[in-house]
């Protein structure tokens, strides 16, 4: 039996020093975390999103990947803001991001 908070995708806490950036038109939002396919974000309050909104953007994660990522906002809980992403990130691409994590940050699981 399943637990109700199991997760689809393997999700990736990212602590504050080395947020990717999530650019939406020419904002910058800080990504708390981020999975294949979702994505959970800081907004500010001149810019708040509701649900049912679409977002595009470019995703650029510490380890200096650039993508570009579409999606749905899902849920607003200020001050962050998840998307279910339909235009994600590639597993070999998390994967990457949590080597690069652990390399770089002693303790970091």
């Amino acid at each position: 039996m399943r637990h109700p908070f199991d997760r689809a995708y393997y999700r990736l806490v990212y602590p504050l020093r080395q947020r990717p950036a999530l650019l939406i038109g020419s904002t910058a939002y800080s990504v708390i975390d981020l999975c294949e396919q979702g994505v959970r974000y800081l907004y500010d309050d001149a810019r708040v999103p509701r649900v049912g909104d679409e977002i595009r953007g470019r995703l650029v994660l510490p380890s200096g990947t650039e993508l570009e990522v579409a999606g749905t906002i899902i849920r607003v809980t200020p001050p962050h803001a998840a998307a279910n992403l339909s235009k994600g990130v590639p597993f070999g691409v998390m994967m990457e991001e949590q080597r690069y994590l652990q390399q770089r940050l002693a303790g970091w699981q």
